[in-house]
């Protein structure tokens, strides 16, 4: 369940640049040739989860996803409601903006 403090943070990283919600992703990963790379590690997994799994393509449409914030949240709830094997861990309030920041539609390859 997402609290108010939760949508509140949520709401910073979204405000936040797609450079710069990047560029931290470094930090998580001391071994990486950049962001770049860290994304590259990570895309697997959240690609299954929210595209195969949630099946993002066909729930796009919902009215409810119109706004970043909400469709942030709901994204935040697909990677945190049952185990995310992520190779390297992140934080997920990060990786979520930038997925909605990059677009989904892109992300996902929806038609």
């Amino acid at each position: 369940m997402t609290t108010e403090a939760d949508r509140r943070k949520l709401q910073t990283f979204l405000a936040r640049s797609l450079a710069d919600l990047e560029s931290e992703l470094e930090l998580y990963d001391a071994a990486s040739r950049g962001p770049a790379d860290v994304w590259n590690k990570i895309a697997g997994p959240l690609r299954q989860r929210i595209c195969v799994e949630w099946d993002y393509c066909a729930v796009r449409q919902d009215a409810r996803w119109a706004d970043d914030l909400d469709l942030a949240i709901i994204i935040l709830g697909k990677l945190t409601e049952k185990a995310l094997n992520l190779p390297i861990p992140v934080d997920l309030m990060t990786v979520t903006a930038i997925l909605v920041k990059r677009g989904l539609d892109k992300f996902c390859g929806c038609a």
